[in-house]
């Protein structure tokens, strides 16, 4: 079996620089000392990140700062989903509870899965972010189910309540009253 590599180039680098590299991958921003940034158009490339670290006496090659940049923005957008997803738990309320939460939670919990699956370079913190995503979705997708069922069963009690009300009044028959409950509703017990 093939060994995995645990840190990459850019993981070695000294922390004011990797936050640099990090700034100019997730937030498309030109470090101050880069030389001339005026004289660039648009947004870095992982070219310029080989130049930048070159002039500050570092080298990292094109394919990990490639490797580092797919991971930076991964696990920004993975931020970005668990932050809306706290969001979202925090504000559970009748017309949020659905079933578009709970598909929304496991598709953002496959993307975790299929990042850390394909990921040679995770370290603990990142591994603790993703999990942390993880942990939000799964969260939402249980108390998706609860609420549903819980509504589910608040609905049946109150159709139960309602057809023995109904039934009291026009004097149904035991056995219709069951048989209502039974095939149109779908209350048993």
């Amino acid at each position: 079996m093939a060994k995995r590599r645990t840190h990459s180039s850019i993981d070695k680098l000294p922390a004011g620089l990797k936050a640099a590299v990090t700034r100019m991958i997730v937030d498309n921003e030109w470090p101050e000392d880069f030389p001339h940034p005026a004289d660039y158009d648009g947004n870095p490339r992982y070219e310029d990140i080989v130049t930048y670290l070159q002039l500050n006496g570092y080298t990292a090659s094109l394919s990990s700062v490639g490797r580092y940049g797919m991971r930076m923005r991964t696990l920004s957008r993975m931020r970005e989903a668990g932050a809306i997803t706290r969001e979202v738990m925090a504000d559970l309320t009748d017309e949020k509870a659905s079933q578009t939460q709970k598909a929304v939670a496991e598709m953002i919990t496959a993307v975790c899965i299929e990042f850390v699956s394909g990921s040679e370079t995770l370290d603990a913190k990142e591994i603790q972010k993703v999990a942390q995503a993880m942990r939000d979705c799964t969260a939402i997708a249980i108390n998706s189910d609860k609420y549903i069922r819980e509504q589910i069963k608040k609905k049946a009690a109150d159709a139960d309540k309602e057809i023995t009300k109904i039934g009291k009044k026009t004097k149904l028959d035991p056995e219709t009253l069951k048989m209502i409950r039974e095939q149109i509703y779908g209350i048993t017990g």
